[in-house]
Formats: C-alpha cells, structure tokens, sequence
C-alpha cells in the first residue's frame, strides 16, 4: 500500500511540474510574441510619423513652385538641405537630400561613426529610385564595426512635375535604432521579473501541494 501512495504521489508530483512547466513556457513565448509586436508597432509609428515630415515639406515646395513658377530662381535646395540635415541628426534616424545625379546635397549625422549609411551601395535601391517618383524599400545595413539591422527608407522627388529640370530627392530611413530603448527596455525587464515571479509561485505550490 505505501508503495502505491509512493507510486500515485511522484505521478502527481511528475505531472504538476509538467504543467507548471508548460505554464511558464506559455509565459514565456506569450511576452516575447508580446514585446515583438509592440517595436513592430513602434517602428511602424516611427516610419509614417518620418515619412509624413518628408511629404509635409515637399508638399510645401510644390505648392511654392507651382504658385510661383520659379524652380530654378529660388533657395529651395537651401531650404531642403536644411529640412534633411534637420531630420538626419534626429537619434535613430537617416535622411539625405540628392541632386538628379544622385550627389549628396546636405549635411549627414550618421548614426554609426566611420560607418555612414550609403543607399547607392545597393543597386535594387538605386533602380527602384531611377523608376518610381516615390516608394518605399527596406535594405540589410551590416557594415563593419555596425550593429547589423534593417533599415526602412522612404524617397520621393522633388517637385512632383517631371517635366522641371534639377530634380532633387529626398531619401528618409528609420530602424530599431529610431525607437525609444528606455521604453522597451522597461517592459522588457517587467516581463522578465512578472516571469520570475510566477516561476517561484508555480513551483513553490506545487512543492507545497505535493508535501501535504
């Protein structure tokens, strides 16, 4: 008969653990699928709120040029030079004014020193900017001394009436690096202690459970 209790109560000990185990595994993937969707949603907030900035300027000097006629007669490359240098030295993220030829016309931030980001490095990038007026593209930024990561870009030229000689293009990116950390890391680290805790507690329970 004691042999039987013995038998019965390592089955329950045995089977509790499993399902505690299972448990915190189900924590586990639960908060990492969690914490992936928000940067996902960050990153995504951080991509439009970039590229909204790009369209806002543009549009405005496509308004000017259209009112005024005077492309060639006015500092717009001065203006928006200004508003890319501007928008490159926020943290986390790229921009870069470019005349017809694709020359640099403004001032770079770069986010990694002796590293800068160079989109004509990529020729899928380069033949999708030569054929669309805007788009979007994403490219694999991995260069030595780097933190490997994609980079999500934005371009658009300016202005929008293709017959104006002297174009400009504007390129915009952001990646995870565009993302506040401290909020990330912050639920990163709740995750991980409201895991722990529940570790203990599942545990701790089951040892009682199986001692009574």
């Amino acid at each position: 008969m004691t042999g039987l209790m013995s038998t019965g109560s390592c089955g329950k000990r045995t089977a509790l653990f499993s399902a505690a185990f299972i448990i915190l595994i189900a924590f586990c993937a639960y908060f990492n699928y969690a914490l992936a969707h928000i940067n996902d949603t960050l990153l995504h907030e951080k991509i439009i709120d970039r590229r909204f900035a790009v369209d806002l300027a543009c549009d405005e000097i496509d308004r000017l040029v259209m009112l005024r006629d005077d492309w060639d007669g006015f500092e717009y490359v001065t203006i928006l030079s200004s508003v890319a240098a501007q928008i490159d030295a926020t943290g986390g993220t790229y921009c870069q004014l470019f005349d017809g030829g694709l020359q640099s016309l403004s001032d770079r931030s770069p986010l990694f020193d002796g590293a800068p980001f160079d989109p004509w490095e990529y020729p899928a990038l380069v033949q999708a900017v030569r054929s669309n007026e805007c788009g979007e593209a994403a490219v694999w930024f991995d260069k030595e001394g780097t933190v490997p990561h994609t980079l999500h870009l934005y371009y658009r030229w300016i202005p929008t009436d293709e017959t104006v000689e002297n174009r400009l293009l504007m390129v915009v990116g952001v990646s995870k690096f565009s993302i506040n950390a401290e909020i990330s890391s912050g639920v990163t680290y709740g995750a991980a202690a409201l895991i722990a805790v529940s570790a203990v507690f599942i545990v701790g329970s089951v040892v009682l459970l199986c001692t009574v």
